[in-house]
């Protein structure tokens, strides 16, 4: 595993940052690999990632209505930084839950709280 990789669950995940340039997120979850893609849509430094991603184990055609839409922001606040996470186009409420769960437990363990 990567270094940088253990604050997002042990996933590697490579790009050039460019907008409009592809994603690769792989790794191990729940004891089985993965390899999952998307594109970015925005970068701007040092406050948004904006990203498509596709997993092929949600069980989804591989068509732009099956990608989930991730924006990450970063605001100065008062005691730090405060980091926003926005998910959109998740299929179920199950799944929507399913991922506020990994991004708390991908950001608890960036700020050294895991």
């Amino acid at each position: 595993m990567h270094p940088s990789a253990r604050w997002m669950l042990g996933m590697n995940i490579e790009t050039d940052f460019r907008p409009g340039s592809p994603v690769t997120f792989e790794g191990h979850y729940m004891g089985r690999e993965f390899a999952d893609w998307g594109t970015v849509v925005a970068v701007e430094r040092p406050r948004l990632l904006h990203f498509t991603h596709f997993s092929p184990t949600m069980g989804l055609p591989d068509v732009p209505q099956s990608y989930h839409d991730i924006a990450i922001t970063l605001e100065p606040d008062d005691s730090g930084t405060l980091v926003r996470v926005v998910e959109r186009n998740i299929e179920t409420a199950e799944r929507a839950e399913r991922a506020h769960a990994l991004w708390t437990k991908a950001l608890a363990t960036l700020a050294g709280h895991d």
